[in-house]
């Protein structure tokens, strides 16, 4: 059973551990649940990948030389890295993308990999489908996730009471004082609820990246998990620059004998109430490090995604894939391709003020 919960308050964590043990004999196997407002409502500008960054995608970062072949050996589940046809190609499936909620959501259309529905003409949210498809082919693309072999359910509600009724019918014991819940039942497609207010397209695009990932990935870390939410959930063009996270990050760079924080902790990290707004934070800051500061970082990022893939997991349990993470996590990746990464990390944050200015001022960066 795994959780995904986007909440980092301690009140938060509370309620979601209320919740599932409401939810304890439900059929829940996952709930994902928004971000306490404390940590959503200033968020608003931060870069994306197509603007004004140049940012390669991670395909291309992946074709650059690799270490030689013996020193690649034991790379993250015996993942040889030698060039860009290391990545398992593309795997095609056939879905059924037809509505599961006609009952109570009469509009519907396919996106991608995602079938939203709702009690309310879709045409009345302005840029939400671009969105939803943007989000997925971002996820694709530029991070080599593979399709999603299964559909995601998107259901937004016009207001509390149809939320509320609607969770009440289909998941009983789930918790309905949260905007956006994310739950997977084993065997069957994620389903991803959203009510309608002013955050509805923060919250679509948070538990998006949740529902996605797990989706198409494998015993999906939830450090990386949350970080990459974090990151995506800002509107595409607004991604990188100006996330309330970036201030105490810089500043921390910034500091005297300045030093990373740790990797290790994070990645021992197996609860969701282990996660507050330091983890969070944290979490988002190694993401930001690994997709901006260089395409070496950009390829360790593309290399431990893939080892997540069910391709690569196959054929060994839950149990084993979760061991041989532990022993080729992100930090002996980190350690092997790119070797003074604490510091390149240090000095990533120290000058990315520079390179924001920069970037919006229409030249590059030195």
């Amino acid at each position: 059973m795994k959780t995904i919960l986007g909440k980092s308050d301690e009140s938060a964590r509370e309620r979601g551990k209320n919740g599932r043990k409401r939810g304890g004999a439900s059929r829940l196997c996952c709930v994902a649940a928004l971000w306490a407002s404390c940590l959503t409502g200033t968020v608003s500008n931060v870069l994306a990948f197509d603007f004004k960054i140049s940012l390669p995608s991670l395909f291309d970062a992946i074709k650059k030389d690799a270490p030689p072949s013996d020193e690649a050996k034991d790379a993250a589940y015996d993942f040889e890295v030698n060039d860009a046809e290391s990545i398992p190609a593309q795997p095609t499936f056939a879905i059924d993308l037809s509505p599961s909620f006609s009952k109570f959501l009469p509009y519907s259309v396919a996106l991608g990999r995602v079938v939203c529905e709702s009690n309310f003409p879709l045409e009345e949210t302005a840029g939400l489908q671009t969105e939803i498809v943007r989000l997925q082919n971002d996820l694709v693309g530029h991070l080599l996730v593979p399709e999603s072999r299964e559909k995601i359910s998107l259901c937004l509600f016009r207001d509390k009471t149809s939320y509320i009724a609607f969770i009440c019918e289909y998941f009983p014991g789930a918790p309905t004082d949260r905007p956006a819940l994310y739950v997977k039942e084993p065997g069957k497609p994620g389903v991803l609820m959203v009510r309608r207010d002013e955050k509805m397209m923060l919250n679509v695009r948070h538990e998006m990246v949740h529902a996605y990932l797990n989706a198409a990935l494998r015993n999906v870390p939830i450090w990386i998990d949350e970080g990459l939410a974090k990151y995506f959930e800002t509107p595409p063009g607004e991604r990188g620059f100006r996330n309330p996270f970036l201030e105490k990050v810089e500043s921390d760079a910034k500091s005297f004998l300045a030093s990373p924080p740790s990797l290790r902790r994070l990645e021992n990290l197996t609860r969701v109430d282990q996660m507050g707004i330091r983890e969070y934070r944290e979490s988002w800051a190694w993401t930001h490090f690994l997709m901006h500061y260089s395409s070496d970082t950009q390829r360790v990022l593309a290399l431990y995604l893939s080892s997540l893939r069910p391709e690569a997991q196959a054929g060994i349990s839950s149990e084993e894939a979760a061991r041989r993470q532990k022993e080729t996590p992100m930090k002996r990746l980190l350690e092997r391709y790119v070797p003074d990464y604490k510091d390149k990390y240090v000095e990533h944050f120290r000058g990315w003020t520079k390179r924001r200015d920069a970037y919006e001022n229409g030249r590059s960066a030195e």
